[in-house]
């Protein structure tokens, strides 16, 4: 952005012009996707975002900040009719790949027309929304697209011996990622245009169209073949070559399709393969550890419902949930030195990954993201070459079925292989041995991160993602239109939408009242709950207006459902969990009410000063939900809902007395959320002290687990203290114990009564808690 702004600065005005000069960063997407579960629609679009706006507006797609360029239209399935017609041929894959490669240049010389490069040289006078009227110069910054749609973006042939569309790396070499070799081959070998990729490309053109030469010759494949060219004149070049634009840097990486999808999925595939090799239950055990994981958060991580081995309709962030919990998963399912080799690299690819979609980069992470490339890159190598030797890792029953499906339907086309090679492949058997691929375009693609969020800022800016997300508007609009025209139809209902959004926003209106208006008919009444445990049902309703997001924390102050706090004490007195829970209650509460800091213990206060603390009609007060507010890395207020049912793992911070030595959290979990109505007695005579008090808070029980013997091991905390809600996994590999807590109401009644010996805290979960553990 800067340096297109320098540049604009530096040009020629046109016509003496001296308005304000704007540079309108243009960011592209585009992407196919199916319109319905069945049936073969399917739609192209092409998006465009400025760079301009917030990518947090760009993010939602609520903002209308994607604008619809165009539909990329399909070559005809009755392209096969007219080629045999006139050539006397089938036609061949070679020629199918050339004329897309043709369409989508021709589509987009259509897009960037006379007009548009006017405006790109000369700007564009716009009066803007504060009035002041600016020129404005258009220019291209970002193209967001999967690697198919790349080649045909950047004329490159597909997978062939140079894949990638930003340097000539060759495949062969692209295992080497993180070396010296490796980095040295991106900064010396990027692609350029220039004359000597279009004088290749006229005279290969030349050859095809005024002397008849086969597209598949050798003398053809032996001219395009160094830099993976095709035969086809690009568009961008041929617009933008006479202002010196390379036009392969338009194209960045792309978080979704080459590691979430590419790199950790053929990983996560590798290693079923290598389980399935090893036996011994391992695949069985893995899905169960799988569906014991828990949920966190509003859906970052996920119920895994189905086997995770079967990876059935699995979208990116089914597999990102699967890579973020993937370590407790994996242990002890190998035996050593192979379990360590996994543990290690599922720890690279997770972290890798988190650094990689930071929304917000500093030098330092830079480097931290630098040097995991490397890392990453040598255990890849280690894992491939060290599984080869000891497993015989074989297709997975999925792939032997999709290979068998593919078949058929090559031989339903008519491209079938001779009966030689078919029963050549029968005495081989179905099963075929595979290896761990490193020589993969989307492997390539990990080092140039470092130098893409330099240039373009974070991933989250360029990340295909939100083109998927605008993906779901067109997919909504689909069953309202004809069936035999719905790409014109697709694009009027958006017209309408665009155009009901402004108006909609024209419109002076009191959003809270309305948020008020939902909440009261939301509101159900509903009679106390009559259970007596320390945390509501599900299903019971409870009252929680919206608050103010810069508070600390947030409550419902609803008192429907209480208990009754002297019969409840006596009904479970010999429930380990209750032991001291009155007088440690009270301690808590009077060390709030004096004002004294919390440093991890409850002062203790006499009987004495007890008695003075009253419990207004001897009642506590359950809740659903704590609701605590928290600023994140990149100065965003998130909101983490906690509940002692599903979500009721927290953080907060510890008070260890051995500083150098000491954790700097501590983690409990909520055993119920509360809030009571007291007064106390100022031995002073203060009349104000019998004014009644509310006072909320939490009942914990300390993880470790401490023995329920202990006296930490229980207690209650100002829910303000909570920093946020954390995902514990159970180390499934070392199994369960009944030592820390014998039966308690407490417990959930899935736990039989045992607790998982030990925890991992999933620092993969969430951004902050990465950073919290980096720091």
């Amino acid at each position: 952005m800067l340096e297109e702004h320098e540049k604009i600065r530096s040009q020629p005005r046109e016509g003496n012009c001296t308005l304000e000069t704007v540079v309108a960063a243009v960011m592209l997407w585009s992407d196919s996707t199916h319109l319905a579960s069945f049936g073969t629609a399917s739609l192209w679009p092409i998006y465009m975002f400025l760079g301009n706006q917030s990518k947090y507006a760009r993010a939602k797609s609520t903002s209308f900040a994607a604008h619809h360029l165009a539909y990329i239209p399909k070559l005809a399935d009755s392209l096969h009719d007219f080629y045999r017609c006139t050539f006397q041929k089938t036609v061949t894959p070679e020629i199918l790949s050339y004329c897309r490669h043709e369409l989508m240049q021709a589509i987009w010389l259509l897009l960037l027309d006379d007009d548009f490069m006017h405006a790109y040289e000369f700007g564009i006078v716009i009066e803007c929304v504060n009035g002041v009227r600016r020129r404005v110069f258009p220019r291209l910054f970002t193209y967001s697209a999967d690697y198919p749609e790349k080649t045909l973006l950047a004329s490159i042939k597909f997978l062939a011996n140079c894949p990638c569309p930003r340097c000539l790396i060759p495949k062969v070499n692209i295992g080497g990622l993180g070396t010296r070799a490796d980095r040295h081959c991106r900064e010396k070998k990027m692609r350029q245009d220039g004359n000597i990729i279009w004088s290749t490309i006229r005279r290969v053109r030349d050859w095809l169209y005024v002397k008849g030469t086969n597209i598949t010759s050798v003398s053809v494949k032996k001219m395009l073949m160094p830099e993976s060219l095709v035969p086809t004149v690009n568009s961008f070049s041929t617009r933008f070559a006479r202002f010196g634009f390379n036009f392969y840097s338009l194209f960045v990486p792309d978080l979704l399709h080459e590691f979430e999808l590419g790199v950790w999925k053929a990983t996560f595939i590798h290693l079923i393969r290598v389980l399935y090799a090893y036996g011994h239950d391992t695949i069985q055990t893995l899905n169960r550890r799988y569906r014991q994981v828990p949920t966190f958060g509003r859906g970052t991580i996920r119920k895994f419902s189905n086997n995770a081995s079967g990876m059935k309709k699995l979208a990116a962030r089914d597999f990102e949930d699967l890579l973020q919990c993937a370590i407790p998963v994996f242990e002890q399912l190998l035996p050593e030195p192979f379990n360590a080799l996994v543990l290690d690299l599922l720890f690279e690819l997770a972290t890798w990954h988190r650094l990689a979609k930071l929304r917000l980069h500093t030098d330092t992470t830079l480097s931290f993201l630098d040097t995991s490339t490397t890392r990453l890159g040598k255990i890849l190598r280690r894992f491939a070459s060290e599984t080869e030797k000891e497993f015989d890792t074989r297709d997975l029953p999925s792939e032997e079925a999709a290979r068998g499906r593919r078949k058929a339907r090559t031989a339903a086309q008519g491209l079938a292989r001779s009966t030689q090679d078919s029963a050549k492949q029968q005495l081989q058997g179905r099963s075929k041995h595979r290896k761990f691929n490193l020589q993969t375009y989307k492997l390539h693609a990990l080092g140039d991160y470092v130098s893409a969020i330099k240039q373009f800022g974070t991933t989250d800016n360029f990340s295909t993602l939100l083109g998927e997300l605008e993906h779901r508007r067109v997919k909504r609009f689909y069953p309202r239109v004809s069936k035999s025209r719905f790409t014109s139809g697709i694009a009027k209902q958006q017209r309408r939408e665009r155009i009901l959004f402004r108006m909609t926003e024209r419109i002076p209106g009191d959003k809270s009242n309305k948020r008020k208006v939902t909440a009261l008919r939301r509101r159900q009444v509903m009679t106390a709950d009559a259970t007596d445990a320390p945390f509501l049902r599900f299903e019971v309703s409870e009252q929680l207006p919206y608050t103010d997001p810069r508070m600390r924390y947030h409550m419902s102050s609803d008192s429907r459902h209480y208990l009754c706090l002297s019969q409840w004490l006596r009904k479970y007195a010999g429930d380990p969990a209750f032991v001291g829970f009155l007088p440690r209650l009270q301690d808590h509460i009077l060390s709030r009410l004096l004002g004294r800091d919390y440093d991890g213990d409850e002062s203790p206060f006499s009987s004495a000063e007890r008695s003075r603390l009253t419990f207004i009609n001897d009642r506590i007060y359950r809740h659903k939900v704590i609701r605590v507010n928290f600023t994140t890395y990149d100065l965003r207020r998130e909101q983490d809902s906690l509940n002692p049912r599903t979500h009721a793992d927290v953080m907060v911070l510890s008070h260890e007395d051995d500083e150098s030595n000491s954790h700097p959290y501590w983690y409990a979990r909520i055993i119920g959320a509360f809030h009571a109505l007291v007064y106390y007695r100022d031995p002073g005579g203060n009349p104000s002290s019998y004014d009644p008090v509310q006072v909320d808070f939490a009942w914990l029980h300390r993880l470790g687990f401490i023995p329920s013997e202990d006296p930490g091991a229980f207690g209650f905390i100002d829910p303000k203290n909570i920093i946020r809600g954390v995902h514990l996994i159970p180390a499934f590999a070392f199994g369960h114990t009944s030592e820390y807590l014998s039966p308690s109401i407490i417990r959930h009644p899935s736990g039989n009564d045992e607790d998982w010996t030990y925890f991992y805290l999933n620092i993969y979960a969430h951004q902050v808690m990465w950073g919290r553990r980096r720091s």
